[in-house]
């Protein structure tokens, strides 16, 4: 008979092949939005404009917060909207839109005579600043929702896995292709310059993520919201206000755990991206930027390629172990490939740091599966607590924490750029100078790995395994079936 029920649940849980692949399209969109601007931006702002790093870091940093404090915002509206298309996909329409608009307005600041100005009267500082913060509104309004919307496609444990799992599937198209676009954007054969290639590259991504992003907009159908909310006594519960709404996921013990593990890990391995960008542009290649291209879309198509092996790995090794232990074992796949980079990073041999990236490769895309795999179970766990669905808030958080993070880091990584002693016009006209070289490399490769091994020790202690979370929906279905019989007797 329990094997029966079980067969019966996975049945009824399971996700139709079409509704995965709609779903997952969005994913390729998010990768499109997020992505062009992170291959781009600095090479733009920095090495075209000669601006200045800490105040490019800055300009970067202004967006990332704000959009860490508007995430909770929509997450909380996402969960609270009613409407006849439902409470996540006519917010995703919208996001989607708006960045199509404003993505290649990015790369036309005005008032470039004043880039060496101080931030006040700087015109590219201060459109940039503004501009990212109308961008990162526009991208919460559809990565929010658009996250919610997936972990409400299931409610079985290893499903949610398979069914997210579309997400990096697809998105993994953009990153195998999107690391070509700077090459693309340099080339002098079809650019005068790399500002020209940016407008018309990303006029060509905004009809592509318009496009794909509107796929799971009309070819997901939302989970019916019943008309009230109430408690496991079956009391009516009132709407909760953002504040409340934000304080709540902070009392979930697992969800503090998979925030901090992640907060940790993504300041350490995102701190140093700019130094990385510089030191293999003036170490590595001297300065040669069509050389540098090639490497930097060679590392990211290959990456691209292991990364759906990243995939199938970790969710062989979450489903033979569980979740927790699959997310341990990808953190030391990563401190094994930071640690190597030390050696790889040479002009002697400017490709041998493919094989530390392919390393890192390997876990990276089955790692973010699994957190997300994670909060769809942690919302569960919040229900059993609160008599509350609240995916929208919990991915809001966790995105607040993921953009709190990428703020802190972009801010910190543009100081830190000055502080190893980098120049870009010392290292344009005669080379970057060894002892630079020498800060930049230790920076770049010790923060990493000093971010993973916090993450791993957080971890330790993340709670929920299989045989938890399924005596959670056990318990939640009982409930559910008690209220209908309750309601049907009224």
């Amino acid at each position: 008979m329990a094997e029966e029920k079980q067969m019966e649940n996975k049945t009824k849980n399971s996700v139709p092949m079409k509704t995965r692949i709609l779903w997952g399209f969005g994913g390729l969109s998010d990768n499109v939005m997020f992505n062009v601007l992170n291959f781009l931006f600095l090479y733009v702002y920095v090495n075209y404009f000669k601006m200045d790093p800490a105040l490019v870091g800055i300009a970067l940093a202004i967006p990332r917060f704000f959009d860490a404090i508007t995430d909770p915002m929509v997450g909380n509206f996402s969960d609270n909207f009613r409407s006849r298309w439902g409470r996540r996909r006519p917010l995703i329409f919208f996001g989607v839109i708006s960045c199509a608009i404003l993505l290649p307005l990015h790369w036309t600041p005005p008032c470039l005579d004043t880039v060496n100005n101080a931030w006040y009267c700087n015109g590219p500082f201060l459109y940039i600043a503004g501009l990212g913060c109308l961008y990162a509104l526009a991208y919460t309004f559809f990565g929010v929702p658009y996250t919610a919307l997936g972990f409400e496609l299931t409610d079985d444990y290893d499903e949610r896995t398979r069914v997210l799992a579309w997400r990096m599937y697809l998105g993994l198209i953009g990153a195998l292709t999107l690391p070509w676009i700077y090459k693309v954007c340099v080339d002098p054969e079809k650019f005068s310059n790399i500002q020209q290639g940016a407008i018309i590259t990303s006029i060509g991504a905004s009809v592509f993520m318009i496009i794909t992003g509107m796929l799971p907009v009309f070819g997901c159908k939302e989970k019916p919201v019943p008309p009230k909310v109430v408690d496991n006594e079956n009391h009516e519960l009132k709407k909760q206000n953002m504040f409340a709404a934000f304080a709540d996921t902070f009392r979930n013990k697992p969800f503090l755990i998979l925030v901090l593990g992640f907060f940790v890990v993504l300041c350490g391995t995102d701190a140093c991206g700019s130094i990385g960008n510089f030191l293999n542009l003036y170490l590595v290649f001297n300065g040669d930027e069509v050389g540098n291209a090639k490497l930097a879309g060679t590392i990211g198509s290959m990456g691209a390629i292991i990364r759906y092996f990243s995939i199938f790995f970790i969710v062989f090794l979450s489903r033979k172990t569980g979740k927790r232990e699959a997310f341990l074992t990808g953190m030391v796949i990563w401190i094994i490939a930071y640690s190597s980079m030390w050696f790889t990073i040479t002009p002697k041999h400017p490709y041998a740091q493919l094989i530390s990236w392919g390393i890192w490769a390997l876990a990276n895309q089955g790692l973010w599966l699994t957190l997300d795999s994670m909060m769809a179970d942690i919302c569960d766990d919040d229900e059993l607590q609160t008599g509350r669905r609240r995916e929208g808030i919990f991915g809001a958080v966790r995105g607040f924490i993921q953009k709190a993070s990428g703020a802190i880091t972009v801010l910190i990584s543009g100081f830190m750029l000055k502080f190893t002693g980098f120049d870009v016009n010392v290292a344009q006209t005669s080379g970057l100078p060894p002892e630079v070289a020498f800060k930049m490399k230790a920076f770049f490769v010790v923060f990493p790995v000093l971010g993973c091994v916090l993450a791993f020790i957080c971890f330790l202690y993340y709670p929920i395994s299989r045989k938890r979370s399924h005596e959670t929906r056990r318990i939640l279905e009982e409930r559910a079936a008690a209220r209908q019989q309750a309601n049907m007797t009224k």
